[in-house]
């Protein structure tokens, strides 16, 4: 099951959203797909050579993934990460897609338990040209409620990687969105994800 507002995914059972309250759909909402015209490498890096020797172009999330656990006997954990992102400049289109997702669950006394996911690594394509992105950067948080109720919030903060031989790429993010939850008796769901950032790309020296 999806929700349409906040794009993430749910357990069958689940029948509106647990964060927004909004009717779950059993298909994906439908993602817009930026036109663009593929142009080949060499203009790719001509345009970079021609911007100074780096473009940048923002990105935003069109698509996150969610899982939601429980643990014996009251830890509640809620895994979420960005899964697709999109943007576009001057006509050059970046489609990238999360590949590989890094996860971790912690449990501290009595009942507080944290679960983390990231997006380890970004595949996709600009203008046509592949990229591959991994994380360099991981940021991790904590938080709880009286009594028994724990959150945890992960996100990937920077991703490099190169595009072809003459480019470097660095992701960087800059706005991370946030859910946070409840369920009896001492269930605390928290999650985080990449909201948008900025894709750089330099020529490689």
């Amino acid at each position: 099951m999806f929700c349409p507002n906040c794009r993430c995914e749910f357990e069958g059972w689940v029948n509106k959203c647990p964060d927004c309250r909004t009717t779950l759909l059993e298909v994906p909402p439908h993602i817009q797909e930026i036109s663009s015209t593929p142009i080949s490498y060499e203009a790719l890096v001509d345009l970079v050579r021609d911007n100074g020797g780096q473009l940048s172009i923002d990105l935003s999330a069109t698509d996150v993934g969610m899982r939601r656990k429980r643990g014996f006997p009251y830890f509640g954990f809620r895994l979420s990460w960005v899964k697709r992102m999109q943007g576009a400049k001057n006509g050059i289109v970046v489609d990238l897609l999360t590949t590989d997702v890094g996860t971790e669950i912690r449990r501290r006394f009595p009942y507080l338990g944290y679960g983390y996911a990231w997006g380890k690594t970004m595949e996709g394509n600009i203008a046509g040209n592949s990229i591959v992105l991994k994380a360099t950067k991981v940021h991790k948080e904590s938080k709880w409620s009286f009594p028994y109720s724990g959150f945890g919030y992960a996100w990937t903060q920077e991703l490099s990687g190169d595009c072809g031989e003459k480019l470097e790429a660095t992701f960087i993010t800059m706005d991370v969105a946030r859910k946070r939850g409840w369920g009896f008796p001492y269930f605390g769901f928290g999650s985080a994800w990449v909201k948008s950032g900025t894709l750089t790309l330099k020529l490689i020296e």
